[in-house]
């Protein structure tokens, strides 16, 4: 299967150039911080779903939805063979929308607890902000949760993929940092990579 995340900055070659990746994308996962406008583009552009997420700057999407994608906050979906679990927002700084305390994250989290004991595996995880001390900044904003760090550790997840933090890479390694069993890879502007674990997982391995 093949992925493209994208988070905070509009690139306009993804919904103009065909030739923007080096393969259409089977799946789309928008991490925070984008015109709802944007992603009802690319989802029309490449013709296949976008589950979504929404970052603290996020303030037109309960008027104006980004047409045909799916808002995947606090739930666990099955999106072609990968259970995919979402978290909108950043850490509280001056009390705008989708900001909560770290006391407020783990509530959101225990409540979904009972149904991530039921899946025998979460694969990926999004979200607009990073785990604590992985990926993120120290100043109030751009500070990761710590929730996230225990929910990597119980749930092993394949990949838990983040925005928020803007950074220019100058190697695609350089978005990835491992926690655990969990590649954490920073999605500012966009990042496509490929799967085999479904193909693993239906051929029973």
């Amino acid at each position: 299967m093949r992925i493209l995340s994208v988070s905070d900055y509009v690139d306009n070659r993804l919904i103009e150039q065909r030739d923007a990746l080096p393969a259409p994308p089977d799946l789309i996962l928008s991490c925070g911080d984008l015109p709802p406008e944007y992603l009802t583009s690319l989802r029309s552009f490449y013709e296949v779903p976008l589950l979504y997420i929404e970052g603290n700057h996020d303030i037109r999407y309960k008027d104006s939805p980004p047409v045909g994608c799916t808002n995947i906050h606090t739930r666990i979906v099955l999106e072609q063979g990968l259970r995919i679990m979402g978290f909108s927002g950043s850490r509280w700084y001056n009390g705008g929308v989708h900001q909560y305390h770290e006391k407020e994250m783990k509530k959101l989290i225990r409540r979904k607890w009972f149904q991530l004991l039921q899946e025998s595996k979460v694969d990926i995880i999004i979200s607009h902000a990073p785990p604590r001390f992985i990926n993120d900044c120290e100043d109030p904003c751009h500070k990761g949760f710590k929730s996230f760090r225990r929910l990597i550790k119980k749930k092993k997840p394949t990949w838990f993929i983040h925005g928020h933090i803007h950074q220019l890479f100058n190697d695609r390694t350089q978005r990835i940092s491992r926690f655990c069993e969990t590649e954490v890879i920073n999605s500012y502007g966009s990042f496509f990579f490929e799967t085999e674990l479904v193909e693993k997982e239906a051929a029973g391995q």
